[in-house]
């Protein structure tokens, strides 16, 4: 049996390292880079205006969705939530509030898998068994889908586009799902956030239980100060019309 100081060095060692691999995948920001070379994916908005858009991954989540829904409503703000359609049907009142509260819905799959691993029958499954669960919030076609993890493949494209949908990833992203720190995450969004910027952070992820409180903190603290350097918060719909 592993003695507790083992299992505790262990946690600590895994924690030590996600940090290590978070800041690292930070610096070289491989989502700010893609616009340079595939043009068939969205990072950011090529405007001059002040706009950016906030997405948020991985909900509906039911301890973390509820609390975003209120930072979002007290900054009156709208966003675009990328849902994964286990969890829209795992938690469906909610899904249905984030439509209610006047936030845009986007597809993110329905298992939340690695999508160039898929054949091209469990990626078309995957898209469309979602779809419909998005047509069904709010009557309204669906238009963005986020591949999981913003991992794509030109196979993976073709089925997407062939589905309707325009691929969207972004251009900011705090690595916020590895818990870098509540301070990290604001800095990272304070600091790189420009004109047409999409900015990507979780509400939910693969477990019920998830921690999103540090990326709850820093919403609240960034929407503000985003706003009073000039930025104005839209739905992506509005970002990209």
């Amino acid at each position: 049996m592993t003695k507790p100081n083992n299992r505790i060095k262990k946690l600590f060692d895994a924690v030590t390292l996600q940090g290590v691999l978070s800041d690292l995948s930070h610096l070289v920001a491989l989502e700010r880079l893609g616009a340079r070379y595939i043009s068939r994916v969205v990072w950011r908005a090529p405007i001059k205006d002040r706009r950016i858009a906030l997405t948020f991954d991985d909900g509906p989540n039911l301890m973390n969705t509820p609390a975003l829904l209120e930072i979002l409503g007290k900054h009156k703000i709208p966003a675009t939530f990328f849902l994964v359609g286990k969890h829209i049907l795992a938690n469906l009142d909610l899904a249905k509030k984030i439509v209610q509260n006047g936030h845009e819905i986007a597809n993110h799959t329905f298992t939340h898998p690695l999508m160039p691993r898929l054949s091209d029958e469990k990626i078309h499954k995957e898209i469309a068994q979602t779809d419909e669960l998005l047509r069904s919030l709010n009557g309204v076609a669906p238009k963005f889908l986020r591949p999981p993890m913003g991992l794509f493949s030109p196979r993976v494209l073709d089925i997407i586009e062939k589905a309707g949908y325009k691929t969207v990833v972004g251009d900011v992203y705090p690595r916020d799902p590895h818990l870098p720190g509540k301070e990290k995450i604001l800095n990272r969004v304070l600091s790189r956030t420009e004109n047409g910027s999409i900015l990507i952070l979780h509400d939910g992820g693969n477990s019920g239980n998830v921690d999103r409180s540090q990326t709850l903190w820093a919403v609240d603290k960034f929407v503000p100060q985003l706003q009073n350097k000039g930025f104005t918060f839209v739905t992506l719909s509005d970002l990209l019309s």
